[in-house]
């Protein structure tokens, strides 16, 4: 009986020992297969960062919305298991991809699922760092899976604030039986709350248990062998249990035999488990590093990708031993060769580049073979004829690391600067417009003194050669006094051609003084018909037609006409045989951003004055340099340069547009685009003039030109005004601090040296001298004028009878206080 109590006894722990060494093969057995679905999820949620990536990095709600359905198509590609991939915000799912199955769930609030594993894992997603994954459950499109969703950060609140992943169960399942099937083991999967959701743990008695992390979490495997576990060791327990029987008949003999046996079985069985283990350690070492090189190059791959995407980039190599050029697919598309092999030699490269650009080609490739990274820019003309800049580079490699070695391969980048060049273009452009009108301003300064000046004093003398006709006269006299008065006219009006041109000058530097008030376009046309009609002559036909609803805007009257008078002017030029000239105007809405004719228009309510003619147009070349200053295609004498630059800044100066159609034999029609105001103008009368008092004041003319300061000297001396003069803001002040009596009125030039006019008023104000000033410019150099009752402005050149009603006016009003 002892015998057998040992033979039993020793049965049963033989056998507990190889069941455990049996469990902890089962365990490695399940352990790449464990792996294998950790891979899985974790590579299919990389997709899920990477479209997280790729929001963040949108730059406009419309830019995502457009772009969206590309990126995720690109993200389900090699990735079956993706049933959908989705945008949420506040709940709600705001955009999917694909659409087949997907578009009815549009709109669907999560938060009121009827699951509240549902709503607690969106809440959850909403405040959580990393990724949340819900289930297995059953999806909305049908079918059992996983909810992966990941918090979106640095996106305005326009945003989605997540972005998920809907997982279809089985072909994750299924590709890590693939890797590592398990064809002897029955086993089941338990979700993180122990709920079964692959095979079933009833009847599996005691099993084997295996952690699987899946970043939120972790399941669990179960698994034991299909016939059991004493079955899967009962091969091994029958040479042991024969022994037994042998050693129950022989115990008596071999007792000492049986001892020893035991304690060599024990032996190799340990030593056989201690081999097992290490061959799994090393079985999992290997496969941990091979899934995480393999994780690694995909994560690399495809941020290179969406870098190249992002930043319209591609690459190409250069084998020279082999003379074959290698393009990737965005390089191919940038260079306008989309439909050639990716694959090609250099002389097929060189016939399909345009004979202008081999030689730099053949350039940049020479200086990369002597070792030297070589860069270049140049256009590309594609099929849709649009014209691309590219900049390529070309960096050599080597094997060897020896000064002088040959290349063995040359790489590069090519990238679309397109935009770049245009933005440097525009800028250099709009540095030459803006110091071309510097200097226009500048000189229009002084040559507006001068004019008033010569203006001025001709006029003084017409007056007083008229007091100097006395009735009895002689004939000769009178004849030469007419003569007189008729070439003093002449000097006139030449100052007011001029003028003109200061004005032009002015309004091309937007330095001009302007007064912008509310004008009705339709009204400025109607007004201005007239004289147009005799300017073009009787050898054209002006054709005006405008709108029923008023077009008021904010715009200089007088600046308004010249615009017109402009732009009639060069359509009558562009008809030397006749022809007709249509005047219209329009109310444009735009809701959105211009496009097409309108292209770069803000959105916004505009008045569109449209001047068509049927002439002779532009080509090209002269239209891209219309708005040149002192450019023209006309005969020398005929024209200044300036008439379309004048309107460019008028235009420009009042917020508006100008835009240009042209073609040879065709005509050209300039459509002027300014903002319309929501109210319509309303025309007040001037109140009537007083008869005001004696001209006897005592004024101050402050005013660096002597010229013009004498003009304007004599102007109110003979209106009978006491008048003391200054030549400059100083000398204004030192006047003030010697005269005893303060003057009635302050005359005074904007721009002088020392102290200008703005800075006379501010320290008589902060004197207490609350004097009326009446400022006079012709260009205020920057300078704001004062926004006060006080102040009064006259433009330069003026006329003796405009400047002494503005003083007048001035007078009229309250007297100086100290």
């Amino acid at each position: 009986m002892m015998g057998l109590a040992v033979a039993v006894g020793y049965d049963v722990w033989y056998r507990s020992t190889l069941i455990v060494r049996e469990r902890e093969r089962v365990r490695a057995n399940m352990a790449p297969y464990a792996q294998a679905l950790e891979n899985a999820i974790g590579r299919h949620v990389q997709r899920l960062q990477g479209l997280k990536t790729f929001v963040e990095a949108q730059p406009s709600q419309e830019g995502l919305s457009r772009k969206f359905g590309t990126f995720a198509a690109g993200l389900r590609i090699a990735a079956p298991a993706i049933r959908s991939l989705q945008l949420n915000k506040y709940g709600r799912i705001i955009a999917t991809d694909p659409m087949a199955d997907s578009a009815w769930l549009l709109g669907y609030n999560l938060l009121r699922d009827p699951r509240a594993e549902i709503v607690k894992d969106v809440r959850r997603a909403v405040v959580a760092s990393g990724v949340v994954i819900t289930g297995p459950v059953e999806l909305l499109q049908g079918g059992q899976g996983l909810i992966v969703r990941l918090r979106l950060d640095r996106v305005p609140a326009s945003f989605p604030d997540l972005v998920s992943m809907t997982l279809h169960l089985q072909p994750l399942l299924d590709e890590a039986n693939t890797i590592a099937p398990m064809p002897r083991l029955r086993v089941a999967l338990l979700d993180r709350q122990s709920k079964p959701f692959r095979g079933s743990p009833v009847g599996l008695g005691d099993p084997a248990t295996l952690p699987v992390p899946i970043m939120d979490g972790e399941w669990t495997v179960l698994g034991v062998p299909v016939d059991g576990w004493n079955a899967s060791v009962a091969r091994e327990l029958r040479p042991i249990r024969v022994a037994s029987a042998v050693i129950l008949l022989l115990l008596v003999c071999v007792t000492y035999l049986i001892f020893g046996r035991q304690a060599r079985l024990e032996d190799a069985v340990e030593t056989r488990t201690r081999d097992l283990e290490r061959a799994n350690d090393d079985l999992r070492r290997e496969v941990a590093e091979r899934e995480r090189v393999e994780q690694q190059l995909r994560m690399n791959d495809e941020r290179l990708q969406v870098a190249l995407m992002s930043g319209k980039m591609g690459l190409w190599s250069y084998d020279p031993a082999a003379r074959l050029v290698e393009w990737s697919e965005q390089s191919l598309e940038l260079l306008g060769l989309a439909g050639e092999a990716r694959l090609m030699t250099s002389d097929r490269f060189l016939e399909l580049v345009p004979p202008a650009l081999r030689y730099t080609v053949r350039d940049g490739i020479a200086k990369a073979m002597m070792g030297r990274p070589a860069q270049a820019e140049y256009a590309v003309a594609h099929d849709d004829g649009t014209q691309r800049w590219l900049y390529v580079s070309a960096t050599p490699l080597t094997d060897g690391i020896a000064p002088g070695a040959t290349p063995t391969r040359i790489i590069g980048v090519l990238a679309d600067i397109t935009e770049r060049r245009q933005l440097e273009e525009q800028l250099l452009h709009s540095q030459k417009m803006e110091a071309v009108g510097t200097l226009a301003g500048g000189i229009a300064h002084d040559f507006n003194n001068l004019l008033t000046a010569m203006m001025g004093f001709a006029q003084l003398a017409e007056q007083q050669a008229a007091t100097l006709m006395p009735d009895d006269a002689p004939l000769a006299l009178r004849n030469g006094l007419y003569d007189l008065r008729s070439e003093l006219n002449e000097i006139t009006k030449a100052g007011e051609r001029a003028s003109m041109l200061t004005s032009q000058l002015l309004a091309f530097s937007r330095r001009q003084t302007v007064a912008p008030t509310e004008v009705d376009v339709n009204v400025a046309v109607h007004d201005i018909e007239r004289m147009l009609q005799r300017l073009i002559g009787e050898r054209l036909t002006l054709n005006t037609r405008t709108v029923e609803q008023p077009l008021p805007v904010m715009v200089d009257a007088g600046q308004l006409g010249q615009v017109l008078v402009n732009l009639v002017v060069n359509a009558r030029d562009a008809m030397p045989n006749g022809g007709t000239v249509q005047l219209t105007t329009q109310l444009l809405d735009l809701c959105a951003l211009g496009e097409g004719l309108y292209t770069g228009v803000p959105s916004g309510a505009w008045a569109v004055l449209t001047v068509q003619d049927g002439g002779t147009g532009m080509p090209p070349d002269v239209l891209a340099r219309l708005f040149e200053p002192f450019f023209t295609t006309k005969a020398m004498g005929d024209g200044t340069g300036l008439g379309m630059s004048t309107v460019y800044g008028i235009v420009q100066q009042a917020g508006g547009r100008v835009l240009v159609e042209s073609a040879i034999g065709v005509g050209t029609t300039v459509r002027v685009l300014l903002p319309r105001l929501s109210s319509t103008p309303v025309r007040v009368a001037a109140p009537p003039m007083g008869k005001g008092r004696p001209a006897t004041e005592l004024i101050l003319v402050v005013e660096d030109e002597p010229g013009l300061r004498r003009l304007v000297a004599a102007i109110l001396s003979r209106r009978g005004y006491r008048v003391r003069v200054a030549a400059d803001g100083i000398d204004a002040l030192d006047v003030l601090d010697t005269e005893r009596a303060l003057p009635d009125l302050v005359i005074s030039d904007v721009v002088m040296p020392r102290l200008g006019g703005r800075g006379l008023a501010d320290t008589m104000t902060a004197r207490g001298l609350m004097i009326p000033v009446l400022f006079m410019s012709g260009y205020q150099a920057g300078e704001e004028l004062p926004d006060d009752a006080r102040y009064a402005f006259v433009a330069k050149p003026f006329t003796p009878e405009a400047l002494a009603l503005k003083v007048r006016q001035l007078l009229e009003r309250e007297p100086a206080t100290v």
